[in-house]
């Protein structure tokens, strides 16, 4: 069976699940054969505008998938993967794709039906957060600090061209436990103390951003070892003892195939421009799990 999860970038076992179905940065995609889980792929997800909900559902019937795995779903999209044989699964507790994987295969995650089924028609169907999760009042300043459930919006830059790399517009605020370890240290550390409303911006060098450049992790491999077509620029996934990990295609000949196994943004010195706008007091389960539940 092949499964797809709506994944944040880059995608991948490792991945979070994208809080923002139709509006995804990709969807991974998992062979899954009972309890074995097979090959997995990254299929970037494709621009609709609003009313153009079931371009995801012909861009994933195009790829052949059996069912999805998502947090939310609108009226809509839901009819439109229903008509064409996709089974849509509510991921349950997961967070990331690797876990959701892992729950289907044990017969946990539940079929949509109009508890997880978001109002609005043709809602594209970002993650309402149906897990019920009751967080106490915060005591004290409302500041991000320890133990705080804390909702932000950002925009990432090359801090040596000033050139945006991504960000959260379209997308929803990102969040995530203070004190967890989810988000860059350094980036946590800057927004520590911060209220509702405030902002910062934090510049990381490569160490303390997304590590530095290993020219060991450059390798080629015969291009016959792929059965599919490869672009310069595009993902690979292949299984090592530490689990899936996700290479980059720098250059194809005939012959050879070169991948790349450092994060794209490795070496590289980074911008972080970010505001606060919601913190909570995470509850006590969230506390014990180190993550966020909802």
């Amino acid at each position: 069976m092949l499964i797809a999860i709506p994944s944040e970038a880059p995608g991948g076992l490792d991945a979070a699940i994208s809080a923002h179905f139709g509006q995804c940065h990709a969807f991974t995609l998992v062979e899954l054969n009972g309890d074995d889980v097979g090959s997995a792929r990254i299929v970037p997800n494709v621009e609709h505008t609003h009313g153009g909900c079931l371009t995801p559902v012909h861009l994933l019937e195009d790829q052949g998938v059996d069912a999805l795995v998502a947090g939310g779903m609108g009226a809509r999209p839901l009819a439109g993967f229903q008509d064409v044989g996709i089974k849509v699964y509510f991921k349950e507790g997961a967070t990331t794709v690797s876990e959701a994987v892992q729950l289907l295969s044990q017969g946990v995650c539940r079929e949509f039906g109009p508890s997880q089924t978001c109002g609005g028609g043709d809602s594209c169907g970002h993650d309402h957060h149906h897990e019920v999760v009751e967080r106490p009042p915060v005591e004290g300043p409302l500041e991000a600090g320890s133990g705080r459930a804390v909702g932000f919006t950002y925009t990432l830059f090359d801090a040596e061209t000033g050139e945006q790399i991504d960000s959260s517009e379209g997308q929803g605020p990102v969040s995530y436990l203070h004190g967890s370890g989810q988000i860059l240290p350094g980036l946590e550390q800057a927004m520590g103390g911060l209220g509702v409303g405030a902002s910062a911006t934090v510049t990381l060098p490569p160490e303390e951003a997304y590590g530095p450049r290993n020219p060991q992790l450059v390798h080629s491999v015969p291009r016959s070892q792929f059965e599919t077509p490869v672009e310069p620029g595009s993902r690979v996934q292949t299984r090592t003892p530490q689990g899936i990990a996700v290479l980059h295609v720098l250059e194809v000949t005939d012959e050879e195939v070169t991948l790349d196994a450092n994060h794209p943004l490795a070496g590289r010195a980074v911008r972080f421009s970010v505001e606060v706008v919601d913190v909570q007091q995470a509850a006590p389960e969230e506390l014990a799990a180190g993550r966020l539940l909802v």
